[in-house]
């Protein structure tokens, strides 16, 4: 074997496997097209090269033949892939338009079909075994032949102009690159002359070429190949879904996808300038964007353009987006229309205003030529468009089965393709070019059925979107009016707690105050701003025990109402006597969600009722029965008198009696004139009295009990030094005195006064005494505030006690025991000139 013939199955043996390990390599480059390129290309020269080295070591002239066959299908093959990667590397779309991938496939199958059949008609080659430079089966082409080569070096030519325009493009001389593309031309200097020069034998020496540049850009340029490729361009436009330019700092259009090219004719152009395509893309700014219509098939259609910045794509500088939004725009303008009629509902419209106002909206969209709201019973209901006699004619003919009566018959939605109907209806809609019916029927008020029905021209129909907002719409409608309705009830009910004289609020299931009605600040004191987020024990006076809450809780958490009486503070610390009522707000399950409290402020009616009560028991109980001990008194002096005249025991008797009678008189007098003073001083707390210290009360009680035999003692608190107090003060602690006095029928008596300051504010006076302590009338007076013929007490001077102190928004409580009695009175403290008004008499 000479060294020749070795040199020659090495460098093609070599060639072969560098190609398929270049093959191998290409799995790491970023472009698809690119990828699928080269790899063809690598692989199908390595194959090429194989084969060649194969057709060396053959012997017999039909091994030859059949080995040489392959390797011509197999070269014919690398140079369409050679021009799809030049297409693909120089950012070029040759490579995936589809006319352009047909005509090279048929070129490709004409040229296989001549070359495999070669053993047929012998007319692309023949060999013949030659035994120089080394044995060998010498090849003899013929025209075909050349003809085939002249083509393929011409359409190599073509991929060699592709990538020299693209770095020409880049504005890049990369001398290595030029060097790999040039050694793939090469090896046709050794085929050209072989005839020519004994050691050369006539074989294609392309896979040395195709090698070497493999090999190159793999392991000695790869960072130059990938810096120069072009593919970005149409990489980008096709990794976009919507329409995509590709523009360069020239403004011209360079690349572009098959979505954008349905818009633009011009895109069919060599280059052209984005201005030319279109105003509104050519004046679009980086990140701007704009809204354009244009007709597309015979359609109006509207899209958004968006321009963004390319950083990294050599020679493309700005990718512009198309993005086709008619259906968009479309649903906007439904969606539009769905926020109009809401407007014309939240502006109190009725639903006559409705029924006429929604067809009009409806008809104001493009493909809405007419709408129909119809109404079982009406003659026609609403209209709005153009229907052209079809509402009439449906009306008139009784079509049962249109879709808008069908739909107030069934109270089913109808959607409905007119093509897929025969029905006069559907024939009537079709001369109005009428594509689909949608009828959404609805349920607004008593037995009528409403429903309502939108046609369109579009094409495709109602898309999904549109059918979910109609239908949505018909649920909507309903709905809106209830809360309108709701919203007017609920609005009177507002006027109507707004403008109550008596305190409403409104808490949630905590207890939390959330609502509160204007006459709420003026029976409790406090304003909105500070009663809001607070609970109702803001204004507990403290007298009410637990027992109380715990029932108020346990009936209106099991969703019942709650009524009784209470007592509360007011902010300024008045005590008031109120009417509560509590009912709970429940939700449909029936639990409780909140509650609304009334509270009618009844003190003045709560005095009024025991002052009647108590001069009732006065004038009618107790008068009446001293008069039945007077008179009778007197009948019994009169007898004596008259049977014994001179019967000085008798005598005695009846002076007895007859100051039994003086006795009781004076009572009556004395109750008489307590009942006029206890009036007199009721009828002055509506006076504005200036408040009185502290020591003013003191000074009263002090010159009272010096005029007593009495141990007494005043013990004052510094806290309480300078406090003002209501002038009534004065007479009700008086009257305590008065009271303690009365019963110090100890052989020691003492009585005790205390004035303290209390944790709430209010002043604490406390009078005790070691006497024999109230009567259980006495104490039901001032605990229970009760009258009743079984037990009613004898004297006025504690229920004065109890009205007045009423007034003064306080408080009274008493013990009793074998040590006594203790009262103490609580006390709001007054402003100078501040004074809370008095419940009317």
């Amino acid at each position: 074997m000479s060294w020749l013939y070795t040199g020659y199955l090495l460098g093609f043996a070599v060639a072969g496997l560098a190609c398929l390990i270049g093959g191998y390599g290409v799995r790491t480059l970023a472009h698809p097209d690119v990828r699928r390129g080269l790899a063809g290309l690598l692989l199908l020269t390595g194959v090429w090269s194989l084969l060649t080295t194969g057709q060396l070591l053959v012997s017999s002239e039909s091994a030859i033949r059949l080995v040489y066959i392959a390797s011509l299908g197999v070269g014919i093959s690398t140079v369409f892939a050679w021009l799809y990667f030049a297409s693909a590397y120089s950012g070029r779309q040759y490579h995936r338009t589809r006319t352009v991938r047909l005509l090279g496939a048929g070129i490709l199958a004409s040229i296989l079909a001549v070359k495999l059949t070669n053993p047929i008609h012998g007319m692309y080659f023949d060999v013949q075994m030659a035994t120089e430079p080394f044995p060998h089966g010498e090849l003899v082409h013929f025209a075909p032949h050349w003809f085939v080569t002249g083509f393929s070096y011409t359409a190599a030519g073509i991929g060699f102009w592709f990538l020299y325009e693209a770095f020409a493009e880049a504005n890049s001389q990369p001398t290595l690159f030029y060097l790999l593309v040039g050694a793939t031309a090469l090896p046709v200097v050794p085929y050209v002359v072989a005839p020519h020069v004994d050691s050369l034998l006539q074989v294609n020496y392309e896979p040395l070429g195709v090698a070497v540049f493999a090999l190159g850009v793999l392991f000695f340029a790869r960072s130059e190949f990938t810096q120069l490729s072009s593919p970005d361009r149409s990489y980008i436009a096709d990794s976009i879904s919507e329409g995509a330019i590709i523009i360069d700092d020239d403004g011209r259009i360079i690349n572009h996808n098959d979505s954008v090219a349905t818009i633009f004719d011009t895109l069919s152009e060599q280059r052209p300038t984005i201005e030319a395509v279109n105003e509104t893309l050519a004046t679009l700014e980086p990140g701007e964007t704009a809204i354009f219509t244009r007709e597309v098939d015979g359609r109006e259609r509207t899209f958004e353009a968006h321009r963004t910045t390319l950083e990294d794509a050599p020679m493309a500088t700005a990718a512009i987006t198309v993005t086709d939004v008619s259906t968009i725009a479309h649903i906007d303008e439904v969606t539009q229309l769905y926020r109009e009629i809401n407007d014309v509902l939240v502006a109190g419209g009725g639903l006559e205003q409705l029924m006429a106002t929604v067809p009009e909206k409806l008809t104001e969209i493009e493909t809405y030529p007419f709408a129909w709201f119809y109404a079982t019973g009406d003659d026609d209901g609403y209209v709005g468009g153009e229907p052209t006699g079809y509402v009439d004619a449906q009306l008139s003919d009784g079509g049962q089965s249109e879709p808008v009566l069908l739909a107030a018959r069934t109270g089913q939605r109808q959607h409905t393709v007119v093509a897929d109907s025969d029905d006069p209806w559907a024939v009537a809609a079709a001369d109005r070019e009428i594509t689909e019916c949608l009828a959404v029927p609805m349920k607004l008020q008593g037995d009528k059925r409403y429903v309502l029905g939108v046609y369109t021209t579009a094409p495709d129909g109602f898309n999904a979107s549109e059918i979910t907002l109609f239908t949505e719409l018909g649920e909507a409608i309903p709905h809106a009016l209830s809360a309108i309705r709701a919203h007017e009830e609920a609005t009177e009910f507002q006027e109507a707690i707004t403008h109550a004289g008596y305190a409403i609020y409104i808490t949630d299931t905590d207890g939390t105050i959330r609502h509160v009605n204007p006459a709420f600040e003026e029976v409790t004191g406090y304003p909105p701003e500070e009663a809001i987020g607070q609970t109702p024990g803001i204004f507990s006076s403290g007298e009410m025990g637990e027992e109380y809450y715990d029932r108020l809780w346990a009936t209106i958490s099991a969703g019942d109402v709650f009524e009784e009486e209470i007592v509360n503070k007011r902010r300024g610390g008045d005590r008031y006597l109120a009417r509560q009522t509590i009912a709970p707000v429940t939700d449909d399950t029936g639990d409780p969600v909140a509650f609304v409290a009334v509270q009618i402020d009844i003190t003045d009616r709560h005095v009024r009722e025991q002052r009647l009560a108590v001069l009732n028991r006065i004038l009618r109980h107790n008068l009446r029965n001293e008069m039945n001990i007077v008179s009778g008194s007197a009948k019994l002096v009169e007898d004596a008198l008259e049977s014994f005249p001179d019967d000085s025991e008798q005598s005695t008797r009846a002076i007895e009696r007859i100051a039994d009678i003086q006795e009781l008189a004076n009572s009556i007098v004395t109750r008489a004139e307590k009942a006029r003073e206890i009036e007199k001083l009721l009828e002055q707390t509506h006076a504005s009295r200036e408040p009185v210290p502290v020591e003013a009360v003191l000074e009263s009680v002090r010159d009272r009990l010096r005029e007593t035999s009495l141990e007494w003692s005043i013990d004052v608190a510094e806290a309480v030094d300078g406090r003002l107090v209501d002038h009534e003060l004065i007479r009700i602690v008086d009257e305590l005195i008065e009271n303690a006095i009365e019963h110090t029928d100890s052989s020691n008596p003492v009585v005790e006064v205390t004035v303290e300051d209390t944790e709430d504010g209010e002043v604490s006076i406390i009078v005790a005494d070691n006497g024999s302590g109230l009567s259980e009338q006495e104490l039901a007076i001032l605990d229970e505030e009760v009258e009743t013929q079984l037990t009613h007490g004898s004297g006025l001077g504690l229920w004065m006690v109890t009205w007045l102190l009423t007034y003064c928004g306080g408080s009274i409580t008493a013990t009793t025991d074998d040590g006594g009695t203790t009262l103490e009175i609580l006390v709001p403290e007054r402003q100078a000139r501040e004074r809370v008004k008095p419940p009317s008499m």
